[in-house]
């Protein structure tokens, strides 16, 4: 007798890659401001953060929102911007998170109520974090309609009702913006077998001092042969997964599967690299720029040149795990949704980009979603973060005629000063965001 998912849905911690907590408290200073509680829907609720007074910048709108059933109301974005006169939307959404493309409906509520509100004549998105591969999804979406979603290589296409009358943005800007399901796929350990975890191949391992990886300073002298046997171990785990997440999705679309509408899936081999930017520039992969932008200072001369990492002091014992202590408990559906990428044979990061990746097969993926937009856009990297290179990958793909790519020397992810010598970089960052907005006729 075929059970229902519902009944052991409780029984799974259903923790996907973009359920992580992303937020941090703002500065204190600036003008004050009041809030206000929103419900948009059953599911989906909001605060609205905007000046007591308002001033030349309350016209515009914001809308932010981050996926994984965390609360928003104290995202530092909201006083980032609000403080500067902006009136600012910040999401929450409580449905299923069995599908990506549940994410299309919360965004677009938001953003009709922002529209509705007295006083706006234009709204961006603002992301940070895993909340620009949302972001990028949603307008990607809202720009293009259906078709967006239903590519012949996206592993799970989406429906036209859920795809159809979204309204747009004006301008999207990313903070240091997670890019998706990329970050999932290159932190998969290939030296762990993708099914059965004891299965373990040191030569396979990236931390290892058989392999290259010097525990004592952190640093590696990695040989073409074994990054090449690393990438290519690792793209065959990856699609692996996806062929046996497939196979199962075709046996309950069949009725042949264990539960009616979907079923437990275990990623067991998840999440198994830290992949923080400082470990990254320290094995010299994805750890600066391939071309010159302009990079935010404290001394503020925002010189303009290749953009690297900032290294700290940070080493992995070679006797530290890393393959997971516990799998990361999905499901088919939302896996293949949510994580699922595919990989080329040639697939390969070096030290400033990345190969084989076949963007569009997910809509969490900001480097293909962001192919579809064209309204202005600021990308903003931190550079005490992990980000920079597939942001710049994202902004190389980015089809708009308006478009800029920065970094901020010395932020960490939630754009505070990694080191005291880099000054307020969260006022920094945040007044060139409101500097960028108010360029005569970008909106």
């Amino acid at each position: 007798m075929k059970k229902s998912l519902a009944a052991i849905i409780l029984s799974i911690l259903f923790a996907p890659v973009f359920a992580t907590a992303q937020y941090s408290a703002a500065p204190a200073g600036g003008p004050p401001t009041k809030t206000t509680y929103v419900r948009l829907a059953n599911t989906t609720n909001a605060i609205l953060m905007e000046p007591e007074t308002p001033n030349a910048n309350s016209h515009i709108a914001v809308v932010l929102s981050h996926p994984g059933h965390l609360s928003n109301f104290d995202y530092f974005i909201g006083p980032g911007m609000a403080r500067r006169g902006y009136r600012v939307l910040l999401i929450n959404y409580y449905g299923a998170q069995s599908s990506y493309y549940e994410y299309l409906t919360p965004m677009s509520l938001g953003m009709k109520y922002m529209r509705a509100l007295a006083g706006i004549d234009k709204v961006l998105l603002v992301a940070h974090s895993t909340g620009g591969t949302e972001a990028t999804f949603y307008q990607d979406v809202a720009e293009n309609g259906p078709k967006s979603c239903q590519e012949p290589e996206r592993i799970i296409k989406c429906t036209d009702k859920e795809a159809t009358g979204l309204p747009k943005a004006d301008a999207l800007i990313l903070m240091d913006a997670n890019t998706g399901a990329i970050e999932h796929t290159r932190k998969t350990n290939p030296a762990v077998d993708p099914v059965h975890s004891a299965i373990y191949n040191e030569y396979l391992e990236m931390f290892s001092p058989k392999n290259g990886y010097d525990p004592a300073t952190g640093h590696a002298n990695f040989t073409p042969d074994f990054l090449k046997k690393f990438f290519a171990a690792q793209a065959a785990s990856q699609n692996k997964r996806i062929d046996d997440a497939l196979a199962r999705l075709a046996l309950i679309q069949a009725g042949k599967g264990d539960y009616k509408n979907d079923e437990p899936f275990a990623d067991g081999n998840a999440g198994s690299y830290s992949g923080s930017g400082n470990e990254l520039a320290y094995i010299h992969l994805i750890w600066k720029t391939h071309a010159q932008h302009k990079l935010l200072t404290a001394d503020k001369k925002d010189p303009v040149g290749i953009i690297s990492l900032v290294e700290s002091p940070q080493v992995r014992s070679p006797n530290q795990p890393t393959h997971s202590a516990n799998p990361e408990l999905e499901t088919v559906r939302s896996y293949l949704s949510q994580n699922a990428l595919r990989l080329t044979p040639d697939y390969h990061l070096t030290e400033d980009n990345m190969y084989g990746v076949i963007w569009r097969s997910t809509p969490a993926s900001l480097p293909g979603n962001i192919e579809g937009i064209h309204v202005p856009t600021l990308i903003m990297a931190a550079t005490c973060s992990e980000h920079l290179v597939s942001l710049e990958i994202s902004y190389d793909r980015s089809p708009a005629k308006d478009k800029e790519f920065v970094g901020v020397e010395g932020a960490t992810h939630f754009f505070t000063p990694c080191r005291p010598e880099y000054g307020d970089t969260f006022n920094r960052s945040f007044d060139y965001v409101d500097a960028w907005v108010n360029k005569p006729g970008r909106l």
